[in-house]
């Protein structure tokens, strides 16, 4: 699959450098090609592509935005026409001291689906640390990716893309609920670093069968 992805930094980096090992298609965009993240992308394979942020969606079926919530809204207007792109949002849209949300009443994703005329926004990617995006196993159990969205065709394929990386995939529902996940992730930030548990945890549901 041809997947473009929207920034280098280190979620976006991990993504593309696991699926191009998965034998995925990668492009991703940037605007300063000489920038640190790119450069130390280039040390880890010297054979990546690197485009326009508007070369880099016409390259791609599947496009991750991946770059921070503040820079949503211009790489959209960079992008030209994603409404035919599945689009995967891993981004959260934090306060400055990253103890809350920035949005009242709505999330990133249907932001993005709002500001990309897009009905194939999914939510996923966005509850975990890049280190867990490089390695989903913690002794014998796969960790989770929670995704969410209106579009059951883009759900599946990022389903398939998780799965593809080694993660087990919890559908929550449509992309109404994608605020639920964002404040799945501030937890995430909590635990990580005030309660310094450190970046190398993950989320898992279990799962019993029922007693009769």
């Amino acid at each position: 699959m041809k997947i473009g992805i929207i920034g280098a930094g280190d979620v976006g980096g991990t993504l593309g450098i696991r699926w191009r090992q998965k034998g995925h298609e990668i492009m991703f965009g940037v605007r300063n090609r000489q920038s640190q993240n790119v450069q130390k992308l280039i040390q880890l394979d010297k054979n990546l592509e690197f485009g326009e942020i508007i070369e880099t969606v016409t390259f791609g079926d599947v496009i991750v935005l991946a770059v921070p919530w503040t820079a949503i809204e211009e790489t959209i207007h960079r992008a030209g026409n994603l409404s035919n792109k599945i689009l995967i949002d891993p981004t959260n849209p934090l306060t400055a001291d990253l103890k809350g949300l920035a949005l009242d009443n709505s999330s990133a994703a249907e932001k993005i689906s709002n500001l990309a005329k897009s009905t194939k926004v999914v939510k996923a990617f966005n509850i975990i640390g890049a280190k867990t995006l490089n390695n989903s196993i913690f002794d014998s159990q796969r960790a989770d990716i929670f995704i969410c969205g209106n579009d059951s065709h883009s759900k599946q394929v990022v389903r398939e893309l998780a799965i593809d990386i080694g993660f087990d995939v919890v559908d929550v529902g449509p992309l109404a609920n994608a605020r639920m996940l964002e404040y799945l992730a501030l937890i995430w930030i909590e635990l990580a670093f005030r309660q310094q548990l450190g970046p190398n945890i993950a989320f898992k549901l279990l799962r019993r069968k029922a007693d009769f």
